[in-house]
């Protein structure tokens, strides 16, 4: 398959400059009720760091059976940390609603300008309760755009199973152009929070006229290379996007 280039690169962004557009997505299953205090401490902190702007906008979902807004979009780290902190452990687990009702809120805030819209799934990947699936949540954030970085709440002393979940949620971060965390214990949390602090701040955003462009509605598939020192680099992107199939104004 022939790859063509853009026909022009329209934008080049750091989106450390953008406004960020941020929801967390905590499980709060039985299956983590344990650790779930320790984790909504470390969610606190990591919000309060990344969110450090009057322009930037966070929410908070917490999910088991059902998925539960806990604080709609808000600059606030107090009320942001007071969603965190209803957060209470019950039930099943509704991961794939969650991610999907999360991205579309994400694709779906009114915007006048470019803004980083990113989604922090912290979960242990596993699903018993929703009605969405897999597919249909990755698809929404690409769609909308959405960039979605997971961590594992998986232990290392966890059953082998248990790695089913977590390639889940290292296939839905590789799919948006996001990537897996994973912490290997409860106490590891902080570190990974801390690393994706600085990974979500160190990204970019190119926006590019294609060579050839159709209003189809399709998927059409992107790849982006780097290299240094003749070497390639390893870049965590998007691997596609869905065009409009609505005609320009």
């Amino acid at each position: 398959m022939t790859v063509a280039p853009p026909a022009v690169i329209t934008g080049f962004h750091n989106e450390a400059d953008l406004p960020l557009r941020l929801g967390l997505v905590i499980d709060t299953s039985d299956s983590i009720a344990k650790r779930l205090k320790f984790e909504q401490g470390a969610a606190a902190d990591f919000m309060q760091k990344v969110v450090t702007r009057p322009e930037d906008l966070a929410f908070v979902i917490g999910f088991a059976n059902s998925v539960l807004l806990v604080q709609d979009f808000t600059p606030d780290h107090t009320l942001i940390a007071h969603g965190v902190e209803q957060l209470a452990p019950a039930g099943g687990t509704a991961l794939w609603d969650s991610v999907a009702f999360a991205a579309d809120k994400l694709a779906n805030h009114p915007e006048t300008h470019p803004v980083a819209r990113i989604l922090v799934v912290v979960s242990d990947g596993e699903d018993n309760s929703s009605t969405a699936t897999a597919k249909e949540a990755i698809r929404n954030a690409q769609r909308g755009g959405v960039t979605i970085y997971t961590i594992s709440t998986r232990e290392m002393t966890d059953v082998p199973d248990s790695q089913v979940g977590e390639r889940a949620l290292k296939t839905l971060a590789e799919l948006t152009g996001g990537a897996l965390f994973t912490p290997g214990s409860v106490r590891g949390l902080n570190g990974s929070l801390t690393d994706l602090q600085q990974v979500i701040r160190g990204r970019y955003l190119v926006t590019y006229k294609p060579a050839s462009f159709k209003r189809d509605g399709r998927y059409r598939a992107i790849a982006i290379k780097a290299e240094k020192d003749g070497k390639n680099l390893h870049i965590y992107a998007r691997k596609g996007y869905f065009t409009s199939s609505s005609s320009p104004e």
